[in-house]
């Protein structure tokens, strides 16, 4: 049986600075919720019917896009591609509970999908960013192979949170005893997990 998605508001984000930024990393930009619309929560029954509802918000997307930031006159592809990088749709079910993430550029990700950004990253520590740090230790250059470390860690640390994301969207989610013993953190400690405020 297919599961049923019921979206109930879609909001539109912007990128933004880290409002902390000793929190900010590459790896995990900052968005800020500049509008909200309301919509009937009509059932959608599977994910072909929810990748097509997502793809439908693309051009309001758009058009918020533009209206934000403004492209002059010639609107140019370059700028326009600039300005559709900078805003995102969440849909959200009624409880809150992210569906979909819809990119102005018309790249939509569902529940159960890796963010491409956090795929692209864990790809490239393994086949360059770890090598690169045990060629550093060898050549005595601690400070490099330190300094990568600390990009490697922000990278697993978003890998983490997008997994423990990803596991409790699920239609059958594990319980929080299950994921806090997985993380070996007390079930209390969770939230911050979910937020992104881990160490």
């Amino acid at each position: 049986m297919a599961r049923l998605f019921r979206p109930a508001r879609i909001e539109y984000d912007i990128l933004t600075a880290h409002p902390h930024s000793a929190e900010a990393t590459d790896a995990s930009p900052y968005w800020t919720t500049a509008a909200v619309d309301a919509v009937a929560p009509n059932p959608l029954s599977g994910l072909d019917l929810l990748r097509e509802y997502a793809l439908g918000v693309v051009p309001r997307l758009q058009d918020f896009a533009e209206h934000f930031s403004p492209v002059g006159q010639s609107r140019s592809p370059a700028l326009l591609y600039d300005a559709y990088l900078r805003v995102r749709s969440m849909i959200r079910d009624k409880d809150g509970n992210a569906l979909a993430k819809v990119h102005a550029t018309g790249w939509v990700l569902l529940p159960g999908e890796f963010e491409p950004e956090v795929s692209r990253g864990i790809i490239g520590l393994v086949n360059f960013g770890l090598p690169m740090i045990l060629r550093s230790v060898d050549r005595g250059e601690y400070e490099t192979a330190l300094a990568s470390l600390m990009k490697a860690r922000s990278i697993i640390n978003t890998a983490l949170q997008e997994v423990l994301n990803i596991a409790v969207s699920a239609p059958e989610p594990p319980s929080r005893d299950k994921l806090a013993a997985a993380l070996h953190v007390a079930p209390a400690d969770l939230d911050d997990w979910y937020n992104g405020r881990h160490s």
